[in-house]
């Protein structure tokens, strides 16, 4: 098979699927996988795709970001279990930053009766936590009507004078290369800015923000620990609340 038939079969392969891995590629091209990531360099300079860990993703992918409303119908049992596995990190009397998102949101159900304190910048957040009886602070900023979220330099100037014990960070893009990302600057500027000031920073992801892209970095993979429900690509394994808590384990029973 020539290049440029290749060439073409991943790029038409690609505008279907909007992502693939090189495994996939290889299964359909019959090809080797030196050849693969040859055909994959050559397309990525021509900028007709993004390059990921483990594969490729669709340039029509990077930007893109759903509605409140359509997030919500994404991965619901998926989310509410990594709501829950977070929402065992809070302790009774924590000053947290909840992110706006759905999997935040879900996590409030189980954070009544801990006796914390809420910041938040996610509108869709306010009448659950009220319900809850939940301590609540809204930031103030500019409101992103596509996902509900405040931001901007008004929030940004709100929110450094807090000090959080925990915050939650909703992604829409995991990668080891890449670290965590978002596709609005403002809310990039905003997470960054919370990660900075809190004491323990979580990432809540589910299995499709992995070895996605997005178009705005807002920090290094090591920066925070991911919480997600079931980790299916071992090379983020180091980067889970699993290890740190093996961490924290070990080094009790080495004091002991």
């Amino acid at each position: 098979m020539l290049e440029i038939e290749r060439h073409e079969m991943i790029l038409k392969k690609l505008e279907e699927t909007g992502k693939l891995s090189y495994e996939n590629i290889e299964n359909f091209l019959n090809v080797s996988i030196a050849t693969i990531r040859r055909d994959v360099e050559k397309l990525s300079k021509k900028d007709l795709l993004n390059k990921v860990n483990g594969g490729i993703v669709s340039k029509k992918r990077i930007n893109f970001e759903l509605e409140v409303a359509e997030k919500f119908e994404e991965n619901i049992e998926e989310k509410k279990k990594i709501a829950k596995k977070a929402a065992k990190l809070v302790k009774k009397g924590d000053f947290i930053y909840l992110d706006a998102g759905t999997t935040t949101y879900y996590m409030i159900d189980y954070l009544k009766d801990k006796n914390i304190s809420v910041v938040t910048n996610g509108l869709m957040h306010l009448d659950k936590l009220l319900l809850n009886n939940i301590k609540t602070i809204i930031v103030g900023g500019e409101v992103k009507p596509v996902t509900k979220a405040v931001a901007g330099i008004e929030a940004l100037k709100n929110i450094e004078k807090y000090r959080f014990d925990k915050s939650f960070i909703g992604v829409n893009g995991v990668s080891i290369e890449y670290g965590f990302m978002t596709p609005d600057v403002n809310e990039a500027l905003l997470k960054e800015k919370v990660i900075e000031i809190s004491n323990k920073a979580y990432i809540l992801a589910d299995q499709k923000k992995f070895n996605e892209l997005s178009s705005v970095k807002f920090a290094d993979i090591k920066k925070c620990k991911i919480i997600t429900s079931e980790l299916k690509d071992e090379v983020y394994k180091n980067y889970t609340i699993e290890e740190e808590e093996k961490w924290y384990t070990h080094l009790r029973l080495i004091r002991h």
